[in-house]
């Protein structure tokens, strides 16, 4: 049976975040009514989520429904835990349910004005998706606030209906933390703890929050959209640092809607907006940063110039793996980045960018680009060395090195002349000899995903320079004889390139004085 995609509530714009260090705290205590969560009221004006809070972005549209129609019709709700300082109301457990209650008084699930200024008017298109199923399931229910409101209005109301005008005026119960931000912050990890666990990598950025590698990676995974941490950085660096997010999301995340089941065209880095996302970020980061292991030692970034030079370095190798930069290799996300049944490679990903980093630092994407289509056949062929390798060792980092050799040993195999089963048997080795490569096809979203996978390899176009398999959306358009040497503009001077095989490789011949080398097609070898 098929999985039901969940339609996440991107709720984290409805409560501002705000640093909880240096705050005086105050003792404080009440309950929370709902109307004093609306945009304009004293409370909701004062209310914030620490910066160390989570995203409040893991509901769906059902979480969302159920709370807000157990509060209508009188059900217990957990209390929200609060903390006072400055004047300021903090949020340390609860931020989903107070989200959601904000949300339904103001009636923005992740695209009203609230949200729609703090994604800067660039919300995605399955948040706005999600969205409105949300409000539509909302009103579906009579469960519509304003409505509700109305209710008080009637002059004869049934049962029912005076039963839910006595609810909706019941406060949402709270509990207040005492102690200084210290124990504010310890407060959030152990009642989370206790929960549902904080991810590793969650925890160690929360902690680590103001190191550059942590607040690169927010900003990058974000687009440079949402809570700003990095806003109270120098301006200038500011604005860089958000150029830089962008260009580094649109190169590895986009299309960021597309879903492997329903696209033919995917991301190279996954879906950006899950838990996945973030810690792939923070993987990238650290890969390309040269940082082994916890940044403990990390001096907080104070002006922004740290986090700048870190996400300029991310940038300077990202833009040659993906996207639209006359640099880029475009490489395909189906041969290098996607499971046949649909599911995303972390470990490949990184791998790969780790292998180009490389490949930048010797100097060799020309020679590269020689060998490309052929080491692209070893990866997709029936050995499947990559997925050998991540069935045996497992995902992330556990399999980060074995693919960096495999990768390098393939295309030293190419470089030295070496035959498909010398390479063969190298492959063998480094993944650790045969293993049961069938993939089981669970479910009917599988299956679709499988099918579109294998339509995108079968049917993409290959470059006309390198014979390697092009990403459309990102094919670069080349004159076959180059302008400068008297070609013309016609379309028997033109064709479908990567970029880099149109403005790196093609060029760097041209600057030996030597005619470019002519690939062969590995679709046509036998």
């Amino acid at each position: 049976m098929a999985t039901r995609q969940k339609e996440i509530v991107n709720l984290d714009a409805l409560i501002p975040r705000d640093d909880v260090e240096a705050k005086k705290p105050k003792a404080s205590k009440g309950v929370i009514q709902v109307t004093e969560l609306a945009v304009g009221r004293h409370f909701y004006g004062l209310l914030r989520k620490p910066l160390f809070q989570r995203e409040t972005n893991d509901w769906d549209v059902d979480n969302v429904v159920s709370l807000v129609r157990s509060f209508r019709n009188g059900h217990l709700i957990p209390a929200v835990i609060l903390w006072s300082a400055d004047g300021t109301t903090f949020v340390i457990d609860g931020a989903h349910r107070l989200s959601v209650f904000v949300a339904w008084v103001n009636d923005d699930y992740g695209d009203g004005p609230i949200s729609q200024a703090f994604f800067k008017h660039q919300i995605p298109k399955s948040q706005l998706i999600a969205a409105q199923k949300c409000r539509e399931k909302i009103k579906a229910e009579g469960l519509e606030y304003a409505e509700l409101q109305k209710l008080t209005l009637l002059p004869n109301r049934t049962e029912e209906q005076l039963e839910w005008s006595t609810n909706i005026a019941q406060p949402v119960e709270t509990q207040w933390v005492v102690g200084d931000a210290d124990v504010a912050l310890q407060s959030f990890l152990d009642i989370n703890q206790r929960s549902v666990e904080i991810d590793p990598t969650e925890r160690y950025m929360i902690v680590e929050r103001k190191a550059p590698t942590i607040v690169a990676a927010r900003a990058l995974v974000s687009a440079g959209r949402g809570h700003a941490y990095w806003g109270d950085f120098d301006p200038a660096h500011v604005v860089e640092i958000e150029r830089y997010a962008k260009n580094i999301y649109d190169a590895i995340f986009e299309p960021e809607n597309a879903q492997p089941h329903t696209h033919t065209e995917l991301q190279p880095a996954g879906l950006a907006q899950t838990a996945n996302g973030l810690r792939l970020a923070l993987e990238l980061v650290n890969i390309v940063a040269g940082v082994k292991g916890k940044t403990d030692n990390m001096d907080p970034d104070v002006d922004g110039s740290q986090t700048l030079r870190v996400l300029s370095k991310v940038w300077g190798v990202v833009k040659y793996v993906a996207g639209n930069e006359p640099a880029s290799l475009s490489l395909h996300p189906a041969v290098y980045f996607w499971g046949t049944t649909g599911n995303h490679r972390p470990s490949m990903f990184l791998a790969v960018v780790s292998f180009v980093q490389d490949l930048l630092q010797k100097n060799e994407l020309s020679t590269f680009t020689l060998h490309r289509a052929q080491l692209e056949e070893y990866l997709i062929g029936k050995n499947a060395p990559g997925q050998q390798i991540l069935s045996r060792y497992g995902g992330w980092k556990r399999s980060l090195e074995p693919i960096q050799r495999l990768l390098r040993q393939i295309f030293e195999g190419l470089k030295a002349g070496k035959t498909e089963r010398e390479i063969s048997e190298i492959l063998f080795a480094v993944a650790g000899g045969e293993t049961n490569n069938e993939t089981k096809v669970e479910n009917w979203k599988e299956t679709r995903s499988a099918a579109r996978i294998r339509a995108s390899l079968e049917s993409a176009r290959r470059c006309a320079i390198c014979k390697a398999r092009l990403v459309m959306v990102h094919a670069s358009d080349d004159h076959i004889q180059r302008r400068v040497d008297g070609g013309h503009s016609g379309p028997d001077n033109a064709q479908l390139t990567h970029r880099f095989c149109n403005h790196g490789f093609k060029e760097h011949y041209a600057q030996l004085r030597e005619p470019i080398p002519v690939i062969p097609d590995p679709a046509t070898i036998g």
